[in-house]
């Protein structure tokens, strides 16, 4: 939005609402703010360079700061506050289990250098595991079509997480491929098969998995000395039906596009808005007909790699996770949006 359309009045009227005692307040203030753009930034960053006008304005101020310019809009001091406070926080970082909802790779190392270099990935800083999935989260989800760049400006690599060195998105050369393309689909699934072979030749093995929490897709891709030695995504399976071979990691497993093996009449008499009638219906009957379970990427990775849904105390950790530029970024910078620490 042109400042010329709005007064210097109007605009520092809105930033003391930042600290109102009133949540609804605060929000509609940050929205209307983001909204405005970046004509409110050199307001925002007066607010930051001056003693705070009241409580959790300055706050709200980096926030919004964040939210339009991205990391590369706020001042020297409080990009490096932004750092100091990642730092402190790595010294204490105990792995969580991350929201599964996107695509990632996985890669038997603990050389974070070298997985940086096989990415074509640069400008690494010091990141947590939340800061990291907050990223990752977001270029999955990013719907900023007005932002250029946004989906493929930066990557979260992770710290070797019992051995395994996990990548939360594409090089930017991938993403343009896929975006570029007239089948999305199928160049996709090219992109994913010819990554993880280009990254088995330097590491021994790669794999990559993926998950949507929205409609049930799953998909992996495992390669090993230079080779594919098995990539099924559960969608084209249900489609064209599964090439295989199938994996060892799958045995036991039913997989995504196979039928369940549940009778007809299974849950009759059940009531369907009864969630513990039917779940309880739904064991008895996978016990007394010996059904399988049904894996996704998640299992697999959990049985060849990691499964950063299972992240926890136990995991053995070394190094520590960065944001990495990839070669969009390098040119255009951080994407905006205030993230986690």
């Amino acid at each position: 939005m042109d400042e010329g359309l709005l007064s210097r009045g109007h605009i520092e009227r809105l930033i003391p609402l930042l600290g109102d005692p009133d949540p609804e307040v605060r929000q509609n203030t940050v929205r209307a703010l983001r909204e405005i753009g970046t004509a409110a930034v050199p307001h925002l960053r007066r607010v930051r360079s001056r003693p705070a006008p009241g409580p959790g304005v300055r706050a709200g101020a980096l926030e919004v700061l964040a939210d339009i310019a991205g990391p590369d809009g706020l001042d020297s001091r409080d990009q490096e506050a932004w750092r100091r406070l990642s730092r402190i926080k790595l010294l204490a970082e105990t792995p969580v289990g991350m929201r599964l909802c996107g695509a990632w790779y996985a890669v038997p190392t603990a050389d974070q250098d070298a997985v940086l270099a096989a990415f074509d990935l640069g400008n690494p800083q010091p990141a947590t595991l939340r800061t990291g999935e907050a990223v990752w989260h977001r270029v999955y989800h990013s719907w900023e079509q007005n932002r250029p760049h946004s989906a493929c400006s930066r990557v979260f690599v992770s710290p070797a997480l019992d051995g395994w060195t996990l990548v939360f998105g594409h090089s930017s050369q991938d993403t343009h491929r896929i975006q570029d393309a007239d089948d999305r689909e199928e160049v996709f699934g090219l992109v994913v098969r010819e990554r993880c072979a280009e990254l088995s030749r330097r590491f021994g093995s790669a794999h990559w998995y993926g998950v949507s929490g929205g409609d049930g897709w799953t998909a992996w891709c495992i390669a090993e000395d230079g080779e594919v030695v098995r990539h099924y995504d559960a969608f084209d399976a249900e489609e064209n039906g599964d090439g295989g071979p199938a994996h060892p990691a799958e045995t036991g497993y039913l997989l995504p596009h196979q039928e369940n093996g549940f009778p007809r009449g299974a849950f009759d008499g059940v009531n369907a808005a009864d969630a513990d009638a039917v779940v309880a219906r739904y064991r008895q009957v996978k016990e007394d007909l010996r059904i399988p379970d049904t894996c996704y990427a998640d299992d697999i990775a959990a049985r060849l790699s990691v499964d950063p849904r299972a992240l926890g105390t136990h995991t053995r950790t070394s190094g520590q996770g960065a944001l990495a530029l990839t070669a969009c970024g390098r040119e255009h910078g951080h994407p905006a949006g205030a993230l986690p620490v």
